[in-house]
Parts: structure tokens; sequence; C-alpha cells
């Protein structure tokens, strides 16, 4: 009879806290606001901001504004690029670790940059799940609206690879791309369970996430809270240090192109962009950076850091590795907390970087940037083609 009692004590008690979660929870995403659709499509670029916008994203956790520009370029507030300016003027391309995802602007890379030398201006031309294909797009995009450039930095991902492989693909001679209306989701079980749990029960997902990150911290590097897989061996970010599938479409793998075919599609399109920005004497320069699986798997002579270091010769005006910065943070937990790098530099149960991170990828440009300060390029009259 008191096991009995104890079980239904425990079962009403369970029921009685996952309808209070449900209700907090249900409060909590109301005043949150509605998710953002400054996103739309785009012919040529596939999606891209819609000019002069402002909305209200859910990341991570995180509730935050996004502002868009006259160009349709992520900002610190709605505002008109003049054409010409006096400071030297900066284009940052990338993808969703450039446009900021899960943070505010001031919180993001490129505004911690901007933040740091107000005497240059900085333009964001970074957008989730853009890779080369688009870096070429936005930047011809810019240039044809008459926007004086000084400098193009392209913060090359991980995951462009597998974009370039086996996501976009070309629809016409000029560049402009489309891509397939689905990606096929890796999941099991588990992470949709945790899907469903983060976006309706906040008390027990935070539950779930103190006993995740205790495993975490503690060295066992597995985590499926998402529907890309396990996030320190995902298939989207693991070429660089093992076989992945090249038969299986986005994102359980690199078909129809395969990995060496996605590799040559990345540099024959940053060559193009190379192209067009030198006939403007432009500068360009690449910046490389860690997912969570490199920092755990692979070294900083990474095939990524080692590819695009080749590329750049001859060609760059600056190349930045963050590998060795992530890989030190790493190599500075305590043996009894050998994963403590991964709540100091990530969104927990995601690849993108939290404000620590963000900060440590800003520094490392600043430094270069100090190091060889971009001047104004002088002024071209052709127009691109």
């Amino acid at each position: 009879m008191k096991l009995i009692l104890l079980l239904v004590s425990l079962a009403l008690s369970a029921a009685a806290f996952f309808t209070l979660d449900w209700s907090y929870s249900t409060k909590i995403l109301r005043t949150a606001g509605q998710p953002g659709n400054c996103v739309v499509l785009d012919p040529v670029r596939h999606h891209a901001f819609r000019p002069g916008c402002t909305a209200i994203e859910h990341w991570g956790g995180n509730s935050y504004e996004v502002f868009t520009n006259s160009l349709g370029l992520r900002d610190e507030r709605i505002r008109e690029v003049p054409l010409v300016d006096t400071r030297p003027r900066i284009l940052m391309l990338g993808d969703s670790f450039t446009q900021g995802l899960g943070a505010t602007w001031r919180d993001t890379f490129v505004g911690k940059i901007a933040s740091r030398f107000p005497q240059y201006e900085f333009l964001n031309g970074g957008l989730d799940s853009y890779s080369p294909s688009n870096y070429l797009n936005v930047a011809r995009i810019v240039l044809a609206a008459g926007v004086e450039l000084d400098e193009v930095i392209v913060f090359i991902d991980i995951s462009d690879t597998q974009d370039e492989a086996a996501y976009y693909r070309d629809i016409d001679a000029f560049g402009a791309v489309t891509g397939p209306e689905r990606k096929q989701m890796v999941t099991n079980w588990y992470s949709d369970l945790r899907f469903r749990i983060s976006r309706h029960l906040l008390l027990t997902n935070y539950i779930f996430e103190y006993f995740e990150l205790s495993l975490v911290r503690r060295g066992y590097y597995h985590l499926t809270t998402e529907l890309n897989g396990d996030i320190f061996d995902m298939e989207r970010s693991a070429w660089t240090y093992r076989k992945v599938s090249e038969t299986e479409p986005l994102v359980a793998g690199y078909a129809p192109l395969g990995v060496e075919g996605g590799i040559a599609r990345e540099e024959a399109k940053m060559t193009l962009l190379w192209q067009e920005l030198a006939k403007r004497h432009i500068p360009i320069s690449v910046v490389v950076y860690p997912w969570p699986a490199q920092v755990v798997h692979d070294t900083a002579d990474s095939r990524q850091v080692t590819i695009w270091r080749s590329w750049c010769e001859s060609k760059c005006m600056r190349f930045v590795s963050l590998f060795p910065v992530f890989l030190a943070a790493k190599g500075q937990c305590p043996p009894s907390s050998p994963g403590c790098w991964y709540a100091s530099s990530y969104i927990f149960g995601d690849v993108h970087y939290n404000v620590a991170g963000n900060a440590r990828v800003a520094e490392a440009v600043i430094q270069s940037l100090e190091v060889a300060p971009p001047h104004k390029a002088p002024t071209i009259s052709a127009k691109p083609h």
C-alpha cells in the first residue's frame, strides 16, 4: 500500500509539474513575440533579407531584434547605405555565423568588430545557409548597386562544402542559384523528443540541459538536441576528419557532387569573386573557424584550414584561422571538466557561437585589421559584368 501511494504521489506530482510547465512555457513564448519574417525568396540568391525590415527572431532560447538596411543586409538599425563613404568600407560575407544567429547586433562578431573600429564602415552580408555561390552573388549585387567597397572579408564555413555539393545549383550562366524545396533531416527518437520539449516545456528543457551539459563538461561528447544529428559528429561538419556519406542528400550526405566536388565548386566560386574584386582593386580576405566537431576531432591544420590557406596564397590580403584559438580554449579546461570549452564558446545544443565565442572570432579579426589596416580603394569606373 505504501508503494502504491508513493507511485500515485509521484504520478500526481509529475502531472502537476508538466501542467505548470506547459502553462508557464505558453505564457513566455506568447510574450516573446512571433518569429521574424525578414527573410524572403530571392531569384538570384535563393533567399535573402528584405531591405528596411525589422523583426523579432528566436534562436537558442534567445529572443532578439533584427534590422536590415537599404541593401537588404543585417545592420545595427534600419538605415540608408550611402554609395560612397569617406571611411574605408569592408563587406563581410558568410552564413549564419556571420549573420549572427542567436545574437543581438552588438553581440555578433561583425557588430563587435564594427564597434572597435568606428573609423571603418562594415556591411554584414551574412545570412543563414549561404555559401560561396551566394558570397559571390551578394558581392555582385552590392557592387551593381554602385556601392564602393575597400575590402571583402569572407568567413568560410565548414558547412559550405555540403551546401555546394548537395544543395545549391546554378540556374543561369550568371550564377543565380536554387536548391531543393526540402532538406532531409537526421533524427532519432531522442532528438524528436528534445525538439518538442524545447519548444513546449521550457522548465523540463532546463532540466534536460542541466544533465546534458554536465555530461559534455565531463567529456561525453554526444548531443542530439537538434534535427541534424550529433552536434559533435554530424555529417554536415565531419568531412574534415572522417569519411562521410556521398550518396545521401543534404543533410545526411553530400550527393550529388560529393565532398571533392563540393570543395571544387567552393574554390571556383571564390575564384570568380576574387577576379571580380581584383578588377576593381578591392582586396579579398578569408577567415576560417571551427565547429564543435572540429574542436573534438580535428587539429589546427584541419583540411578546412589547409584548403583555404593554399587558396589564399597570392590572392588574399589576410588569412585568419580561428582553429588554434578554439583548440587552445579546449586545452585550458581542467582534467575534471575536459568539455568546459563547449559551454564557454557555443550556444548549448547548437553549433553556433555564444557571446564569448563571437568575441574570440572578433578579437582575431581585430588583431589582423590592426596589423594591416584597410585603405580606400582607388575609384574604378568599370561596371560589373
